[in-house]
């Protein structure tokens, strides 16, 4: 028989042994449910860490699509084609560039042709801009004309005025330079760049070729009268440009080289080699053409320049009597040349080819802008175009 002692002890094991096996029941759970736990854990973790990728793939999918939308919906510049004789033969002819055409104050044709860049597919179009070689001396001798206006040169001055060491100096007056018959013999370009005074420098090392009066087409006449602007307005002759002629005319896409690649859209220049084949040719470091070859522009940019000189935002009407006189006996007046019939300027570099004209009643403008050098005679295009505008459509 167990004593009474002994039951109570038993019992108080028995109480005991619940209780340990009741909190090791309880570990045992808690211990299974924190390995669940981070076994799923880990597992979402994993899944999460494998679909990043695809989700990061999905949006930047989502951005490429949305540039190329943003792209496509993109306005492009309004063609004008009035005319279809006009734009079909330009087609015919296989013309590659920016025409506009205006006729009594209404645009004819304002219009791209053929490819501005090949390679990439992109098509000319009305705002393309184009280098437009020595179409930009009209420029130039506008901005003498108007420094002449202030009172801060004459068109008869010497050029020893400005230039004390110039060969031939006293003798060479600024009207020679800006009618080329100054008969300097002129800086022959080289490849790198070169300051505007080591071009000066260059040209007065350089002599003369005869005396004055005698027509002689030279791009360094303009380079001298660029750099007198420069001296004589006290500021860059490319931010005078900007500021007396670029603005006043509301020619927007107009610049200098600097920052040619930096327009919406500039055209690649090309020429037919002896092969036949489209080639972009080496241009030269356009420092080596101060005054005379640096500018681009569009074309709406040109006749807008064009339309300037005829209302008077550039200068007076006895500037502009000046600048369209002829002084020698090639017709040549101050930038444009005084045709029967129409005033014109001409402008040709390593892979573009610039024609720009308006008849003398200023009722018609033809402007050809081209980006291949050689595969078309622009005089003879802008002839052809002028006989149809003369006739009835």
């Amino acid at each position: 028989m167990t004593s009474p002692r002994r039951t109570r002890i038993n019992k108080k094991r028995k109480k005991k042994l619940i209780k340990t096996g009741g909190l090791f029941l309880f570990l045992l759970l808690v211990t299974v449910f924190i390995t669940i736990w981070s076994i799923t854990a880990h597992h979402r973790d994993e899944e999460s860490a494998k679909s990043a990728p695809a989700a990061q793939s999905d949006s930047s999918k989502d951005q490429t699509q949305q540039k190329k939308e943003k792209k496509q919906k993109e306005k492009k510049p309004k063609s004008i084609d009035n005319d279809k004789r006009i734009s079909n033969y330009l087609h015919q002819i296989g013309f590659s560039g920016t025409a506009m055409i205006v006729k009594d104050g209404n645009v004819v044709l304002k219009k791209g042709f053929g490819y501005a860049d090949r390679k990439q597919k992109i098509e000319n179009n009305p705002e393309t801009t184009y280098y437009i070689g020595s179409s930009q001396k009209a420029l130039i001798a506008t901005a003498i004309l108007q420094l002449e206006e202030k009172g801060l040169l004459q068109t008869s001055d010497p050029v020893s005025t400005y230039l004390p060491n110039f060969p031939n100096g006293a003798n060479i007056k600024l009207k020679n330079l800006l009618n080329h018959t100054s008969g300097i013999n002129g800086h022959i370009e080289g490849q790198g760049p070169i300051t505007p005074l080591d071009l000066i420098k260059d040209i007065e090392n350089r002599g003369i070729k005869r005396q004055p009066g005698i027509w002689d087409y030279r791009d360094s006449n303009y380079s001298v009268l660029a750099y007198i602007v420069a001296q004589v307005s006290g500021e860059p002759y490319e931010q005078y440009i900007k500021d007396h002629v670029f603005k006043p005319a509301g020619m927007k896409h107009a610049g200098f080289y600097k920052t040619f690649a930096k327009e919406k859209y500039p055209a690649v220049g090309y020429k037919v080699d002896e092969s036949g084949q489209l080639v972009t040719p080496h241009i030269l470091d356009l420092s080596q053409l101060y005054g005379a070859g640096d500018m681009y522009m569009s074309a709406e940019d040109l006749y807008k320049f064009d339309k300037a000189l005829i209302n008077g935002k550039l200068y007076s009407k006895q500037s502009f009597t000046k600048m369209f006189t002829s002084g020698s006996s090639s017709t040549y007046g101050m930038g444009f040349y005084i045709d029967p019939g129409s005033y014109s300027n001409h402008g040709v570099m390593p892979g573009y080819n610039i024609l720009n004209s308006f008849s003398h009643s200023a009722s018609k403008y033809v402007i050809l802008l081209s980006n291949i050098q050689n595969n078309a005679k622009l005089g003879q295009v802008n002839n052809k175009i002028y006989q149809l505008l003369n006739q009835e459509s």
